[in-house]
Formats: structure tokens, C-alpha cells, sequence
């Protein structure tokens, strides 16, 4: 995974400490494990898109969040400057942006997904939390538990992701679309 911004692991790091968590703690909430985390934090590798959700979702926080600086307000953010995460082997790229909107608990990200990948199946969400998918272009097979879907260009659909949820470019060409996470219905 190649990323622009501030380094995640230094981040994973930051935000374990300050919850009292060990690598074995993060570990058994992530699912990931305690030596990949290890060498994450330490910057020696590079998480998978998958494993940074799951890492982010362990602490309790969306992965822009993580992602970017804590308490940077940005009212613009250009495409050059959004937090980005691209996964080396399947090129299936992730871009995230920190507005004020995160603090009511919207996060907004853009996928990028070659022909012929996937995000990976993603381990349930957060019951409270609603996501919209908006597709700008291709053609997304949306899996939402044992549920497919398929999507095209101008596409939306909204649904309750607390089940297992996966992105795959059923197309000729690339697959772009926009992911809106609410997680403001999410009790405390």
C-alpha cells in the first residue's frame, strides 16, 4: 500500500497507546496480527486497504481519521491533498477526506478499482452505521452479506453495512465511486 500524508503507523501507534491497548490487545479487536501490527507501527510494512479498515475500526475511529492529522479543519481539500491508499497488488485505490463533517460523523471516500479487482470482503460495521454508495463510473457488483448487487454509472444505493460488505469492478474499465459512512446513529 503506498499513501500520501502523515504516517499511519505513527498513527496506529498514537491512537493505541492513548486507548491502554497492547499490539496483542489491537491484535485480538482487528483481527490482525500482533507481529503485522508490529511492523506496521514500526513502518517496516504496508497495510492492505482491508487491514488498515480493520485496524481503524478496532480503535474506534473511520480510517480517514486515521488516516489524517487529528484537529487539522479543512474546508477544501484538493485531490492532491486527499489521504490515499493504494494496495500494490490489486491497485484498488482509496481516497479519504477529513472535513468538519467527520466530528457528525460523516466520512466521505472515493474508490478507485481496476478491472477485475476487489476491495476484499470487509467484516461487518458498527450497528447504527449507514453507508451510501454513489457510482461515478464502471460497474460495481456490491455484496452486502450473501446479497449481490449490481450497480452502474449514476447509480446510488444506501443500506446498513452490518454485514459482510465487498466492492468488486465487474467491468470492462476502471471503477470509480464515492462511499458516504454515517456513523452518527452509532450509540455511544
Amino acid at each position: 500500500m503506498t499513501r500520501s500524508g502523515p504516517d499511519i503507523g505513527g498513527q496506529i501507534r498514537a491512537r493505541r497507546k492513548q486507548q491502554g491497548l497492547t499490539l496483542d490487545g489491537l491484535a485480538r479487536r482487528s483481527g490482525v496480527s500482533a507481529a503485522m501490527l508490529s511492523e506496521v507501527e514500526r513502518s517496516v510494512k504496508n497495510p492492505t486497504v482491508k487491514l488498515a479498515w480493520q485496524i481503524a475500526r478496532a480503535l474506534g475511529c473511520s480510517l480517514t481519521e486515521l488516516l489524517d492529522e487529528l484537529g487539522a479543519p479543512t474546508t477544501l481539500v484538493r485531490a492532491q491533498e486527499r489521504s490515499t491508499l493504494i494496495d500494490p497488488e490489486t491497485g484498488v485505490a482509496r481516497h479519504g477526506v477529513s472535513t468538519s463533517l467527520m466530528h457528525g460523523g460523516l466520512e466521505v471516500a472515493t474508490y478507485v478499482l481496476p478491472r477485475g479487482t476487489s476491495s476484499g470482503a470487509m467484516p461487518a460495521n458498527r450497528p447504527g452505521v449507514v453507508e451510501h454508495v454513489a457510482v461515478a463510473r464502471g460497474e460495481l457488483a456490491l455484496r452486502i452479506g450473501d446479497e449481490e448487487i449490481d450497480l452502474g454509472a449514476g447509480d446510488h444505493i444506501s443500506y446498513g453495512p452490518q454485514a459482510i460488505v465487498e466492492y468488486r469492478n465487474r467491468g470492462d474499465g476502471e471503477l470509480e465511486f464515492v462511499l458516504l459512512s454515517d456513523s452518527s446513529g452509532v450509540q455511544p
